[in-house]
């Protein structure tokens, strides 16, 4: 007994066959686009991702990071770039080879370039939080530690004056170019890994 089905693209009855003889759509295919949109976020994730490529797209992620740092130093040397548009354009440099080494061998068809992209950035997001944390972390013990020893703010009569702190002008540690770059930074992180991961499979496809 045949399955009687409707063609998904013109409503049409199919009865028999994976292709309907109205306009030619590949049923089999339909079915399997129905399925994937029915999955979970993460689920996709699981099925479309590699951890030891993820894993090794970090090594070449640290390769073009010790690569970036000696290029861009040149022109930190030179004057033509300052400390913060150095450490943006090597870290950005990094990211988006690392993006291609996983785009090409992680994404076999398109449609494993977003799960791949998502995977990565927030890999990259991850180990970044969690360097800013411990390093903030590790800041804050030591000025805790260092204003139990030191007798800050205490007055003494020793010396015959009393230590008086003075307030920081918070007001002009703010550089507006600072923030932007900062900005820049955050926002030039998942473009650099879209593109990569797109030009690693573009680069898988025609090679």
């Amino acid at each position: 007994m045949s399955i009687i089905r409707h063609c998904p693209n013109c409503g049409n009855v199919v009865s028999d066959g994976d292709f309907c003889t109205e306009c030619g759509y590949n049923l089999s295919d339909g079915i399997n686009h129905v399925e994937n949109d029915s999955k979970e976020f993460f689920e996709i994730l699981h099925e479309k991702t590699s951890f030891p490529i993820l894993i090794f797209s970090f090594v070449v992620f640290g390769i073009f990071l010790f690569i970036g740092s000696i290029v861009w130093s040149s022109f930190m040397a030179n004057s033509s770039i300052d400390l913060v548009t150095y450490f943006i354009l090597t870290i950005v440099f990094s990211v988006f080879f690392g993006a291609i080494f996983m785009g090409y061998f992680a994404c076999r068809d398109k449609s494993y370039v977003l799960p791949n992209f998502y995977m990565y950035l927030g890999s990259i997001f991850a180990v970044v939080m969690c360097v800013v944390g411990l390093i903030f972390t590790f800041l804050m013990g030591i000025v805790s530690l260092l204003s139990s020893i030191l007798p800050f703010g205490s007055s003494s009569s020793n010396y015959g004056t009393s230590y008086q702190p003075t307030a920081p002008n918070y007001g002009s540690l703010i550089d507006l170019s600072f923030v932007f770059k900062i900005l820049l930074f955050i926002l030039l992180i998942p473009v650099a890994s879209y593109f990569g991961m797109y030009l690693g499979h573009l680069l898988r496809e025609n090679m």
